[in-house]
């Protein structure tokens, strides 16, 4: 999921004092030209609990009770700015999607440095996981939940033909796009050399490969998970040390991309519980 930017507000309505409220809506659009919009309960929670400094405004509709009456009162103990609206006025920025009665106009989270993130997982012999053309907002949000979940210290994008950070992402991530430190480069190729350089294996998921219970993924990984229908590209294949297969017993042929990612991410944290002392 890119980023739905927030809509700018315009007034159509000219009455006494117009020129105040024309300058007014000015300000406000000036104010959340760059920021995200991020709807469902569980996402905003997210942002809400570990950086309450990035929510501008929260958008609400229908009876504060239930979980988002919670997030509602948890937002105001934090001096977040609430407004009530109406559906039309929710639909108007996420349209027909699942809101909950909620969205939050969100600074986005900043993205980190690549090097950093290679130097803090190599550090912790940690697991980032890499995507090869992943477009799917949703698919990039599963794999980012199952990353968070299983312990890996990052993922890695590219800035082109690759699914960005943003509402779709963060809603199917239930908010974990929102803790999991994400970098961006350009090339991949040149990103999967230099962590090769510096002490990474690289595994990738193909469906022809050595089965994922037979390899290591223990020490510093990045695990390389290719576009849908796709796989992976063949720059991105030769670079991997070892290609991981997951066996499949039933008739279904194969997995999608984040759910292919689960099961490795997963794999290498059961190895890493397995041999801790």
């Amino acid at each position: 999921m890119s980023a739905r930017p927030a809509q700018q507000h315009r007034s159509q309505r000219r009455s006494q004092g117009g020129d105040q409220r024309k300058g007014h809506a000015q300000r406000r659009e000036e104010s959340v030209y760059e920021e995200t919009i991020l709807y469902g309960v569980n996402a905003i929670s997210v942002v809400l609990e570990h950086a309450p400094e990035r929510i501008v405004r929260v958008l609400y509709m229908g009876a504060r009770q239930g979980a988002r009456g919670a997030l509602l009162e948890r937002a105001e103990e934090l001096g977040v700015e609430l407004a009530q609206a109406r559906a039309r006025q929710l639909e108007h920025y996420v349209g027909d999607e699942q809101h909950q009665g909620v969205l939050a106009f969100v600074r986005p989270a900043p993205l980190v440095d690549w090097h950093e993130l290679k130097a803090s997982a190599l550090e912790e012999a940690g697991v980032i996981v890499a995507l090869d053309q992943v477009t799917d907002p949703r698919n990039f949000g599963a794999i980012l939940r199952s990353a968070e979940a299983f312990g890996a210290k990052g993922a890695l994008i590219t800035s082109n033909r690759c699914a960005r950070p943003g509402p779709v992402v963060a809603r199917t991530s239930a908010g974990s796009s929102e803790l999991l430190p994400v970098a961006m480069v350009t090339n991949l190729a040149q990103a999967l050399e230099e962590a090769k350089t510096e002490g990474f294996q690289v595994i990738g998921a193909d469906m022809e490969g050595t089965p994922s219970h037979a390899l290591d993924f223990c020490g510093p990984t990045v695990i390389v998970i290719g576009a849908e229908g796709k796989g992976l590209r063949a720059k991105s294949r030769a670079l991997c040390d070892h290609i991981a297969s997951i066996p499949i017993l039933g008739r279904t042929e194969s997995l999608n991309a984040s759910v292919a990612a689960g099961v490795l991410l997963y794999e290498a944290s059961r190895q890493r519980l397995v041999s801790a002392p």
